[in-house]
């Protein structure tokens, strides 16, 4: 019966220098780009500002739409200007992206990776399965992988903005200039179909997590319990029977993270005396 799983999240292939920012994918791939002017076009001048790509996912759902209506030339235009980018070009470019970037890395011996142990991933990458040689059964990658591209699949990315906060955006946006809301709700419906849908994803899975019903270790690694995907560990908490007595091991990065992190266990119910001290990496 294995034990033990690690939450692993971007900040692992960032420790490995692993280039798989959101600033790493402008700056390999859209700067100068058609793409790169499509999204100027949609979201204003806001993808200028670094703050846009190190929120990228939530800013995804952050659409411009007066510009969009303002540029186009035509709100049939920019409608279909945002539905070919969130539903037809970004999700195969990112993959294409993260498939050129080089996972065969040299494996860190001090961080402990137990090859034993069940994995669940938030990163697109192999390096578990490639320099840690853990089995790919044990390895949840939730939102795909590079593997599953090579299949024909799309990395899920996306916000996690729903309808309401959707139409509040709008009516700020509205405020500024007016917009046709029969427009702005075709646009807003193209936005909201691209969010990441995270509750579906776990609804659809809801069996598979039942495997993490024994874990007595988590260890969380390169995860910040953003809020977009704080579902999927608050799935894990629900679906596992020993909770009360289970232990939790966090690597944080940056002075401050370890107090943020633990903080947000505390709120999912997790006891202090559970989490053990966090080590820095």
């Amino acid at each position: 019966m294995v034990e033990k799983l690690f939450i692993i999240g971007n900040g692992f292939d960032l420790h490995h220098k692993m280039p798989t920012s959101y600033m790493d994918f402008r700056e390999n791939y859209l700067k100068n780009k058609p793409l790169w002017e499509v999204l100027l076009k949609i979201y204003g001048d806001s993808p200028k500002q670094d703050f846009w790509w190190w929120n990228f996912e939530k800013m995804l759902g952050c659409v411009d739409y007066n510009n969009i209506v303002k540029l186009m030339n035509g709100e049939a235009l920019g409608f279909m200007q945002v539905k070919n980018l969130l539903k037809g070009k970004l999700p195969p470019l990112f993959g294409n992206w993260i498939q050129g970037v080089n996972d065969k890395v040299e494996p860190d011996e001090t961080i402990g990776i137990d090859a034993d142990a069940k994995f669940f991933t938030f990163n697109y990458t192999m390096v578990l399965e490639k320099t840690y040689h853990v089995n790919e059964e044990n390895v949840w990658h939730i939102h795909h992988s590079i593997k599953d591209f090579k299949e024909g699949k799309n990395p899920i990315v996306g916000h996690d903005f729903n309808n309401v906060d959707l139409m509040q955006l709008l009516i700020e946006d509205k405020k500024k200039n007016p917009i046709r809301q029969d427009v702005a709700n075709m646009i807003m419906n193209e936005v909201a179909n691209a969010a990441k849908k995270v509750n579906d994803i776990i609804y659809m899975n809801r069996i598979k997590f039942t495997q993490y019903a024994d874990i007595k270790h988590f260890v969380v690694m390169g995860f910040s319990f953003n809020d977009i995907d704080m579902p999927y560990i608050k799935e894990i908490i629900k679906a596992n029977k020993n909770i009360p007595d289970a232990d939790w091991l966090l690597y944080y990065h940056q002075d401050g993270e370890d107090e943020m992190m633990i903080n947000k266990l505390l709120k999912l119910g997790i006891t202090k005396n559970k989490i053990l001290p966090p080590k820095g990496w």
